[in-house]
């Protein structure tokens, strides 16, 4: 094969692929020209959509987060305030029992002390009154309960001495008693350091 013929063959090829390649980009332009089908445009926003749906995600989860954790801390404070309150009231039984047994004694002999017609009842009374007045009373009695202490204790010639009318004794003794309901009334829901506040100082 001389050089013309091979040549001419070589021409030849070029030519075939020059058309192909206005074959091709025909056929390129016609796609570019055709309208892109409707499914087109969600496929483009699926991206961000998917984005979005991450994102909302996790901020969810950390929203759930944030509220389980404050809901436990709330569970948590509120099993330690009435834990606390429990052992309160356990701790302030030994002193509600002892204001108990303190009141009654101090109600009885006050009682004996102003209304007994036997003199040696009376006298064993008032000793037992004042012993009470000076001393375990002090632990347990609240300020209504010690001042109906001291109108008694006037009566029976204690601190600044009063002569009381029958009418007089009788009215204070049932101040008095109904100054001890109230007082063990409010000792049952105390804490101790509430009842301590609440507790008569002698300075």
């Amino acid at each position: 094969m001389d050089k013309s013929e091979v040549d001419l063959k070589l021409a030849l090829a070029q030519l075939q692929r020059a058309e192909l390649d206005n074959q091709r980009l025909t056929i390129e332009l016609q796609k570019l020209r055709k309208p892109a089908p409707w499914y087109q445009g969600l496929l483009s926003v699926v991206p961000l959509v998917t984005a979005l749906v991450s994102v909302a995600g996790f901020v969810w989860g950390i929203r759930l987060y944030v509220e389980t954790q404050q809901n436990n801390l709330k569970s948590s404070e509120q099993q330690s305030k009435k834990e606390n309150a429990n052992a309160e009231r356990e701790f302030m039984k030994p002193w509600l029992e002892s204001q108990r047994t303190t009141y009654r004694d101090a109600l009885d002999a006050a009682t004996a002390a102003t209304l007994s017609s036997d003199p040696k009842a009376r006298a064993a009374a008032v000793d037992a009154f004042t012993q009470l007045y000076y001393g375990r009373m002090v632990t347990v009695e609240t300020t209504g309960v010690s001042g109906g202490m001291k109108m008694v204790g006037r009566c029976l010639g204690l601190d600044l001495p009063e002569s009381c009318t029958p009418k007089e004794v009788r009215d204070r003794l049932l101040a008095l008693a109904t100054a001890m309901s109230v007082s063990m009334a409010a000792t049952a829901r105390l804490s101790y350091e509430d009842f301590e506040k609440n507790q008569f100082r002698y300075e």
